[in-house]
């Protein structure tokens, strides 16, 4: 059995399509636990009347926790042997579960991953992977924390609840951002063989989740920088201990692209900028030489390393022309 684990808070709006997208799969031995995170908006009665739908959901009602705590929650009230964790404002295609059993059982793997659709008001496009593979542990450890690939999402993976149960795993309740970067990358380090398939089963609403470039610096946002933190001390006594250099690099990758919103927006909070400056300055070195992004990109990089003012006062000039030279949030 597969127990799918859909944490709600305030999702009305949206419930019912990931419900019905999920009450229509070509799997037959799965259960749907819906956690109410403690919904103000009538999403807890919604999830009640979701239930009516089919014996196959249950409802637990909790007190709001967040995203990690919710997650922990269907975990906990789990009957399955497998889990996937799909957001209540997306949905997935018919075949999404069978398929990801399917890869599992064909490849004798510890984890299923397939592809998405990315959506919004403007419209639907497939997000562009590598060809199917069968990975070890390291190889699927540097793809995963990479954001061009696979990335490190949790409802396009469908996890072992006895290697989740055996090494106690847990969604990190500290965490603000990244829960799902974080939890992956322990729960790789268990797996012997990884299933990847790019064919897009998922249907990811980037509008409920994504931020304009100049978007204000929330607490949840600079949150990242403790995740990337905890990535790399498990990256340190990883399979992989090289990627501990990489997580820095996206510290600092990660402030580079906060100047520019933390310039922008008033007031501002000079113990932002202070950790802006301390992130750059400790791991630029974990960042350069950088063979990811263009000369112009690195050349930018450099200048903020010296005057984080000159670096916003050169993108409010360059942004225009090129929106894409830091990349969105």
């Amino acid at each position: 059995m597969i127990t799918v684990v859909v944490p709600v808070y305030n999702m009305k709006d949206y419930l019912s399509k990931c419900i019905d997208s999920l009450l229509r799969q070509t799997c037959y031995d799965y259960e749907i636990v819906i956690v109410d995170d403690g919904s103000t908006d009538g999403s807890s009665q919604m999830c009640d009347l979701e239930a009516e739908k089919s014996d196959r959901i249950r409802v637990v009602h909790k007190p709001n926790g967040g995203l990690p705590s919710a997650r922990n929650c269907g975990m906990d009230n789990a009957r399955g042997e497998y889990v996937v964790f799909p957001d209540p404002d997306d949905w997935v295609e018919p075949d999404y579960l069978e398929h990801l059993l399917s890869m599992i059982r064909k490849d004798n793997a510890d984890l299923g991953i397939c592809g998405f659709y990315r959506f919004s008001k403007n419209g639907e496009w497939p997000f562009k992977l590598p060809p199917a593979s069968v990975m070890d542990v390291k190889t699927a450890l540097h793809r995963l924390v990479l954001p061009s690939d696979f990335s490190g999402y949790a409802w396009n993976k469908l996890f072992s609840m006895k290697i989740i149960r055996e090494k106690g795993l847990r969604f990190d309740e500290e965490l603000k951002s990244l829960q799902d970067l974080h939890f992956c990358f322990r729960y790789f380090q268990f797996c012997g063989r990884i299933a990847f398939d790019p064919k897009p089963l998922y249907h990811y609403n980037i509008s409920t989740g994504v931020s304009t470039y100049n978007a204000p610096l929330t607490q949840r946002k600079l949150s990242a920088f403790a995740a990337y933190e905890k990535i790399a001390d498990l990256a340190r006594t990883s399979p992989c201990p090289e990627l501990e250099r990489e997580e820095h690099g996206q510290i600092f990758e990660r402030s580079l692209k906060y100047i520019y919103p933390y310039y922008w927006n008033k007031p501002r909070n000079p113990e932002v900028l202070r950790l802006l400056k301390t992130n750059l300055k400790k791991y630029k070195e974990d960042f350069f030489p950088n063979t990811t992004f263009s000369r112009k990109h690195n050349f930018l990089a450099r200048v903020a390393t010296v005057s984080t003012r000159a670096y916003y006062i050169l993108l409010r000039f360059l942004l225009p022309l090129k929106r894409n030279i830091t990349g969105e949030e």
